[in-house]
């Protein structure tokens, strides 16, 4: 059932006496890190990874200085582990879809809510509802459901109900569609290409359907879609962010969506790179935005945005309607009472099953021209694993793990981080080993600019070694499209979308044929 904020008189007769300052403070959503321990009271805090006992004593903090309470927020996109630190990690939301299994992800979703929420937790942006249309794209790949609008509107669909069945708020992102060219919006304005024709098809089906089956929050993103929109007088095409066109007319008005709009980051180069970061702010709220994410809260801030008030461009009815439907929301969601609702702590033992089963049936077998897989590990044989990673110090924990995977099938397992391309020849051409297993790409990061294995870690894909007899087996754990760019040195390709606790073991099982890996692509292709 569609979403609708209930506007509460009582609510708006509360806004309608404070003044601008603290009207601007209600429609704040602050990191806890720029905000520190001298946090005022604002409509939401955002908190970044800690240790459960940490968070907890930090938001308990933050809460007890406010008057009204507080939006407590943060990133679980793929559940609770990547935050909070201790608890269950899963693989990236394509591993979700790869698994496609709504009553598992809606689990999921029920578990980080219920997990999530004992720490003071109320509000979550995610799930991730863009496409992965462009292979390449450097904000969304696996972090999205996968790459057909039904694929993310079942998967995205089943945990974000996980999630507001269970007392926590949900936000479908980015809208009107991250993904479909290889711009970061945290470093510039991209650009969705498709037409209005297409954009209904994909994306805008997708935002529909969840927005139907009642999505509590949307976040748009700091994209264009000029498909709906119009150029300004440079000739560019608005961020979502600022845009009446795509705000009011097609979220608000076609989608019908009246839920809350919470701005992406308001600091990211696609916003703030298209025009001045203050007025920015002011044009977000005045376009249709109900929150500010990450506003850089200081004297400046106040006086720019008064500044803003006093040129016409942020009015305080703008303001007062804004601060309204934030409080109204809170009051519809029980935060006014003044009283935190029992949460049942998730079984931990269950998270782990729920864990180990995603990456278990989300392991694919992308490719496999030669027949390899699986592979008759066994005593006596002579095993090396490369690590071909951006950053491959990050990973240390994984491919150490699949190192002691791999002992205990084998007697002899070399391991090479960054080799480069000759000393591999070598190791292919000199028939020192029975099977070469290739851990490849990087995981994503904002602002990174790129999805691909780059700079003179690609080195090590030349000199066709995988060429050379020896089998070569490889694997991708984070990006998800690397057969895509290495369509023929690439014959092998197991994806495990992630790396847990479970993942090396699982994997190496897999090749070794201890259970039937999946062999359809239905996330992607």
């Amino acid at each position: 059932m569609k979403f609708t904020i209930k506007p509460s008189s009582r609510m708006r007769e509360i806004a309608d006496q404070w003044d601008f300052r603290r009207l601007l403070n209600q429609v704040c959503c602050p990191t806890n890190v720029q905000a520190g321990t001298s946090a005022s009271e604002f409509g939401a805090m955002f908190f970044f990874g800690g240790e459960v006992e940490a968070l907890s004593a930090a938001i308990s903090s933050f809460r007890s200085t406010c008057e009204i309470p507080p939006f407590i927020v943060s990133d679980l996109e793929n559940g609770p582990g990547e935050m909070i630190h201790g608890s269950q990690r899963f693989p990236q939301m394509m591993g979700f879809g790869q698994a496609d299994s709504a009553e598992l992800v809606y689990a999921i979703g029920k578990s980080t809510a219920l997990l999530a929420g004992a720490c003071g937790f109320n509000w979550n942006f995610s799930p991730v509802a863009d496409l992965a249309g462009h292979p390449d794209s450097p904000v969304v790949s696996g972090r999205s459901a996968g790459q057909r609008p039904e694929q993310v509107i079942k998967i995205a669909g089943a945990y974000m109900r996980g999630l507001q069945d269970n007392g926590m708020m949900a936000t479908i992102k980015h809208f009107p569609g991250d993904g479909w060219d290889t711009y970061d919006q945290h470093l510039t304005t991209s650009v969705n290409p498709l037409s209005v024709e297409e954009w209904h098809e994909g994306p805008g089906r997708v935002f529909k359907e969840l927005i139907e089956a009642g999505a509590m929050a949307v976040m748009p993103g700091h994209i264009a879609l000029p498909a709906f929109d119009k150029p300004d007088e440079r000739g560019l095409y608005p961020p979502a962010t600022v845009s009446r066109p795509l705000l009011q007319d097609l979220l608000r008005g076609e989608l019908d969506f009246q839920g809350l709009i919470i701005s992406d980051a308001v600091n990211m180069g696609g916003l703030v790179g298209y025009m001045n970061y203050y007025d920015a702010c002011a044009a977000a709220l005045e376009s249709g935005c109900d929150m500010l994410l990450f506003p850089h809260i200081d004297e400046r801030f106040y006086v720019e945005m008064e500044r803003c008030h006093a040129e016409g461009k942020l009015s305080r009815e703008t303001l007062l309607d804004r601060a309204s439907r934030v409080l109204s929301l809170k009051e519809q969601m029980g935060l006014m009472s003044g009283s935190l609702p029992e949460r049942t702590q998730p079984d931990h033992a269950e998270l782990a099953r729920l864990a180990e089963r995603v990456t278990k049936e989300s392991l694919t077998l992308v490719r496999d021209r030669e027949g390899l897989v699986p592979f008759p590990l066994r005593r006596g044989m002579r095993i090396l694993h490369v690590v071909i990673m951006n950053k491959a110090d990050h990973y240390k924990d994984l491919y150490a793990r699949i190192h002691t995977e791999l002992a205990r099938y084998c007697d002899r397992v070399d391991q090479w981080v960054d080799p480069g391309p000759d000393k591999l020849f070598h190791a292919a051409i000199s028939g020192t080993y029975d099977l070469i297993l290739c851990s490849i790409g990087s995981r994503q990061d904002y602002g990174l600019n790129v999805a691909r294995l780059h700079d003179e870690v690609a080195r090590n894909m030349m000199g066709g070694w995988m060429r050379l007899g020896t089998p070569v087996i490889f694997v991708s754990h984070f990006h998800p499209f690397v057969h895509k760019e290495y369509e023929a040195p690439i014959d092998t390709l197991i994806n495990t979308y992630g790396d847990v606790e479970f993942t090396a073991r699982l994997l190496i099982d897999a090749i070794a044929g201890e259970f039937e890996i999946r062999r359809e692509l239905l996330a992607h292709d």
